[in-house]
């Protein structure tokens, strides 16, 4: 039988007071459900924060007895994951898209019209008019606009109106003659639509690329705003980190202005836009810095599904007149770039609809990378692809970087655009994903919504909002619950090179995580749904209270 003396007593008291909530933190989180998103799929109850970064995460009463807090967070037993990382977006785009005429889910071109003259009257002058999001699929025709109407609205004001995937625009006359375009005039890559001898207004992709002074001559009070506005609307949905698939590097320099002066404070993994002057600026490498990392290339080497851009290996099935679609560059001129990333440190990532692209561009990288590498480089979409091409992602370690929902979005038509056999093949998450054993996981918003909550319910569900199809479509290729949640976070910072800071809530990592009011690992499909962020934490501040 052991006998604890007085003294011994007293020592054993005061060396417990000693250690018991010794440490210093920020902030503690508790009475949680904390999904670590480690590799051994841990899950706490607690964590403490400091300086912006997780110190420990456990159970509660083991955080609560250790670490003495400047605030508190009670987590009301709430399921907490690692921030959303958004795999590619148009974070300027969505903001700047703010301040133009909102089409989206027009029922009609007699409705786009309507909204075009209602911003007219409220908006009166002679300076341009700009929409986004008009989708003739959504139209009981689904015949793509001509200008005849605008042209007799809006005679002596410009007008250029974006398809809501960006490819496709109709613009008035007015806008025709302001860039010089007539009958005579060619654009390779791109498609100005001509009949009866005349333009319908109609422009396919390199050709809406000709307006593209318009946006680039915006001011920079305008820009702050649009930045503003979209970090209201990432923050609140769940978004911690975007990757901005195309920005100048103007645009770069002021998110990293923004950022310094704390006005903008979400993460963003920026891909150069594919220009020539942008690669100068950055000739001496990447920029890697807490909240700003620049170490990406963006290129398109076709266009969309929906306005018949993209580049097929065979005939559109519901058009055959209108061809394969487009390459928007040359083969050479992939390779040019392709081998200026490998030589700069910088990250290739293409945007690719069609099987035919898909299978141009794995093939440049295959060239250049030359077998296996950790270079990352990625395929911006895959969404249509060759049977005999999956492989060739694992064979050059390329990432597909994906979004659900365009394969809920395009599903009631695609099988038009493709056919049975080829849509087969496309939007096949689950079998990209096996290649390297990961995929990264995006919204490409404001083509999408931005919630990213849509994006895995689209990835697993594999329905639209209105819950259609019943079953589900093309179930073999859903995701399955945690590699969704993977694609959102780890596997996203994966994709950006963040690993060691982001993607998972685990000690010495940022502390940036959310709230969110159920399970998404284990609730049903219809509570799915309905699942809504409460609260966004980034570096330990709370950002946001949810929408």
């Amino acid at each position: 039988m052991r006998i604890f003396t007085p003294t011994l007593l007293a020592a054993m008291l005061l060396l417990n007071s000693c250690a018991y909530r010794n440490k210093e933190a920020d902030l503690v989180v508790r009475n949680a459900r904390i999904v670590s998103m480690d590799e051994a799929g841990t899950t706490h109850t607690a964590m403490a924060i400091k300086d912006g970064r997780i110190l420990e995460l456990g159970a509660e009463y083991q955080i609560l007895n250790r670490y003495r807090a400047k605030e508190v967070f009670d987590a009301g037993t709430r399921f907490i994951y690692p921030g959303f990382i958004d795999g590619h977006c148009h974070f300027l785009g969505h903001g700047l898209n703010k301040q133009k005429v909102n089409l989206s889910g027009a029922k009609s071109w007699s409705e786009v019209l309507s909204r075009i003259e209602a911003y007219a009257k409220a908006h009166p002058g002679t300076g341009w008019m700009i929409g986004r999001g008009w989708d003739q699929n959504l139209w009981p025709d689904k015949a793509n606009p001509t200008n005849d109407s605008l042209n007799i609205l809006f005679p002596d004001r410009p007008v250029l109106l974006q398809r809501v995937d960006g490819h496709a625009a109709v613009v008035n006359q007015k806008a025709l003659d302001s860039a010089g375009l007539t009958t005579e005039s060619a654009i390779a890559g791109g498609l100005l639509e001509k009949k009866d001898g005349k333009l319908t207004g109609l422009l396919l992709d390199n050709a809406v690329s000709v307006f593209q002074q318009i946006f680039e001559d915006v001011d920079e009070p305008t820009k702050r705003q649009a930045l503003l506005d979209a970090q209201q609307d990432c923050l609140a949905a769940g978004l911690t980190m975007v990757c901005d698939a195309g920005l100048d590097a103007g645009t770069i320099d002021l998110i990293k202005r923004m950022q310094e002066e704390g006005a903008l404070k979400i993460r963003v993994y920026a891909m150069l836009a594919d220009d020539s002057t942008n690669f100068e600026r950055y000739a001496d490498g990447p920029l890697i810095s807490d909240r700003l990392i620049v170490r990406a290339v963006k290129c398109y080497a076709d266009g969309a599904l929906g306005s018949r851009g993209a580049l097929l290996l065979k005939p559109y099935s519901d058009d055959p007149a209108a061809g394969h679609g487009l390459q928007l560059s040359t083969r050479e001129h992939f390779v040019k770039v392709a081998q200026w990333c490998k030589d700069n440190g910088f990250q290739m990532a293409t945007h690719c609809i069609g099987d035919s692209a898909n299978r141009l561009l794995l093939g440049v990288y295959g060239e250049v990378l030359q077998g296996t590498n950790d270079l990352r480089w990625r395929i911006e979409h895959a969404q249509c692809m060759d049977p005999a091409d999956f492989d060739l992602f694992g064979k050059y370690n390329i990432i597909p970087s994906v979004q659900p929902t365009h394969a809920t979005s395009d599903m009631l038509w695609a099988v038009d655009r493709l056919g049975p056999e080829r849509l087969a093949n496309a939007y096949a998450w689950e079998r990209l994903m096996q290649q390297n054993g990961m995929l990264a996981l995006g919204t490409d918003f404001p083509v999408e919504g931005i919630d990213p909550l849509k994006t895995f319910y689209a990835a697993v569900i594999r329905k639209n909002d209105a819950g259609v199809p019943p079953k589900g479509f093309q179930m073999k290729d859903a995701l399955g619950r945690e590699d969704a949640l993977r694609g959102m976070t780890i596997w996203n910072a994966m994709a950006t090179f963040t690993e060691q800071d982001l993607g998972s809530l685990e000690s010495g990592k940022f502390a940036d995580f959310i709230v969110v009011d159920r399970d998404l690992l284990q609730v049903g499909g219809d509570q799915l749904k309905k699942a809504r962020v409460a609260a966004t934490f980034l570096n330990g501040e709370a950002v946001s209270t949810g929408r």
